[in-house]
C-alpha cells in the first residue's frame, strides 16, 4: 500500500502543476485593438518587394462609398509590417473602351491595428467594365486587384449635373446610416466634383438640406439635422425616423454662392 501510495503522490503533484500552467495559459493572451470585423477581398504579392498585401473591407464591395483596408506583411515571415511608400490607385476599364478612376481617400497607416485605413468610392458596379486596385510599395512592387464590385439593393451614390452649369458634374454617396433604426441616426454624405476622368475631388464649400418622407405613409418626420461639411467633402447631420418601413431622404444642394445646383435626387432607405 505504501508503494502505490509514493507512486501517486508525485502523479498528483504533477497534474496539479500541470493544471496550474494551463490556466495561466488561459488568462495570458490579451485582446488586440478593437476595430469593425473585415472581410477579405484578395491577396496578391507586390513582386519584387517581398512583400505580401492583404485587401479588406467592411463588407462585399459595392458602387458607392467603401471604407478599405490593407495589410501588408513579409511574404517570408508572415509578420505585419509598415512599407516604406504606400500608394493606391483604383481604375475602371469599361466595356466600350474608356477608363477612368474614381474618388478615393488615401490610406494612411494605423500602428495599432498594423493596416492602411482609407476609402475608395467606386462610381458603377462591375456591370460596366472591371475595376483594378493596384497598390504600389516602396517604389518596388505592386500587388494588383481585380475586385467585384456589386450594385446594392438600394442606391449608395448618384450623379448630377449643375443645374447652374451642366458642364460640371457631381457624386453624392451616402455613408451613414450604415445601420438605421428607429430614432435620431447619424446622416452622412460624401461630395465630389468630377474634374477629369482621372481627378475627383471632394468638395467642402456647398449647403446641403435634407427632406425625410415616408411615400407609402405620407408623413416626413421632424427633428433632422441638416448636414454640414466637416472634411474632405464629407457632410454630417440627423436623420429621424419615426418608424421602419421605406424611407426617401430628398436632398437639396446649394453651391457656395447660394445657387441650387439639384433638389430633384433622394436616398431610399429601407429597414
Amino acid at each position: 500500500m505504501k508503494k502505490i501510495l509514493l507512486y501517486l503522490l508525485p502523479l498528483a503533484i504533477l497534474m496539479a502543476f500541470t493544471q496550474c500552467s494551463k490556466d495561466e495559459t488561459i488568462e495570458d493572451p490579451q485582446p488586440g485593438p478593437e476595430g469593425p470585423e473585415q472581410v477579405l477581398i484578395g491577396e496578391e504579392f507586390a513582386v519584387g518587394s517581398g512583400l505580401k498585401v492583404e485587401f479588406y473591407a467592411l463588407q462585399e464591395l459595392y458602387a458607392g462609398y467603401n471604407s478599405v483596408y490593407f495589410t501588408i506583411k513579409d511574404s517570408i515571415t508572415g509578420e505585419a509590417v509598415e512599407a516604406d511608400e504606400f500608394m493606391m490607385h483604383p481604375m475602371m476599364e469599361m466595356m466600350s473602351g474608356m477608363n477612368h478612376s474614381c474618388p478615393m481617400e488615401v490610406p494612411v497607416y494605423n500602428s495599432e491595428t498594423k493596416q492602411y485605413e482609407g476609402a475608395i468610392t467606386f462610381v458603377m458596379s462591375s456591370m460596366m467594365g472591371t475595376w483594378t486596385v493596384s497598390v504600389h510599395l516602396n517604389n518596388l512592387g505592386t500587388a494588383e486587384f481585380e475586385p467585384e464590385v456589386m450594385d446594392p439593393a438600394e442606391a449608395k451614390i448618384y450623379s448630377f449635373p449643375s443645374m447652374v452649369d451642366s458642364s460640371k458634374s457631381y457624386f453624392v454617396s451616402l455613408i451613414q446610416p450604415a445601420d438605421p433604426k428607429v430614432g435620431e441616426n447619424e446622416f452622412e454624405i460624401l461630395i465630389n466634383y468630377k474634374a477629369s476622368m482621372m481627378e475627383w475631388p471632394a468638395v467642402e464649400d456647398f449647403s446641403v438640406f435634407i427632406e425625410p418622407e415616408m411615400p407609402d405613409m405620407g408623413h416626413g418626420s421632424p427633428n433632422n439635422v441638416d448636414p454640414t461639411n466637416t472634411a474632405n467633402g464629407h457632410y454630417d447631420g440627423v436623420v429621424n425616423f419615426t418608424m421602419t418601413g421605406w424611407w426617401k431622404v430628398n436632398l437639396t444642394i446649394l453651391n457656395a454662392e447660394g445657387d441650387t445646383i439639384n433638389n430633384d435626387r433622394s436616398f431610399n432607405i429601407t429597414f
